[in-house]
This record gives C-alpha cells, sequence and structure tokens, in this order.
C-alpha cells in the first residue's frame, strides 16, 4: 500500500509536524509557564508587629552637619590625590580605566559600521 503526500506540498508536512511537536511542547510545559501564586493565611495583627525599640545614645543634641569652619585640617587623602597631572597620565591605572569607558563604544561604532 503506497503512502501519498499529494494532498501537502514538497516541506509543508515538516512545517506540520514541527508546529505539531511545538503545540505539543507548550501544552506540556503550560504549568512551567503559568504564575503560581501561593496564597498564604495572614498572621494575626499581635504577631507581625514588633515592639518599639527606643534607643538612646549620649543624649538629646543633634549632629552637626560639615561646613567649612568645623571641616578638619587633615583629612584622608590617596597617593593618587597627591600626584601631579602629568604623574596620573604615567600610571598604568588611568589608562586601563580610560580604556575601559571608551573602547566598547568604539567597539560599538565597528560592529554598526561593519553590519551594513
Amino acid at each position: 500500500f503506497a503512502h501519498s503526500t499529494a494532498a501537502f506540498p514538497e516541506g509543508s508536512l515538516s512545517l506540520l509536524l514541527w508546529m505539531f511537536r511545538a503545540l505539543l511542547l507548550l501544552l506540556l510545559a503550560q504549568d512551567a509557564l503559568s504564575l503560581q501564586i501561593a496564597v498564604r493565611p495572614l498572621a494575626p495583627a499581635t504577631l507581625s508587629r514588633s515592639p518599639a525599640v527606643h534607643a538612646q545614645f549620649g543624649g538629646g543634641e543633634k549632629p552637626k552637619g560639615l561646613s567649612r569652619d568645623s571641616e578638619p585640617e587633615e583629612f584622608f587623602k590617596t597617593n593618587m590625590d597627591a600626584m601631579s597631572d602629568e604623574e596620573k597620565l604615567k600610571s598604568p591605572v588611568v589608562w586601563i580605566g580610560l580604556s575601559i569607558l571608551v573602547l566598547p563604544f568604539i567597539a560599538g561604532v565597528i560592529a554598526l559600521e561593519f553590519s551594513k
């Protein structure tokens, strides 16, 4: 008994088979793709509230903000802060940092130009 596929154009049978498999996969994975909301019973209001914490450290005066008058004369200073601009440009750390910032944009422009 000969099997005839004259009812379907060539290639459409494989397309139908692919669509059937995709539909079967979606039906089997329906639980995995659905949003599952777990409903938990509400806790009584007395259990959900924690007692208020009253911490008292050193009295009632408010901390003063930093101003020019209250700024200390000595402050933390890194070695890079003490360097001049010429010395900073000689440091490989500066060049690495600048290249990390600039090179992705240059690579993007090159990729855009080659994609045309």
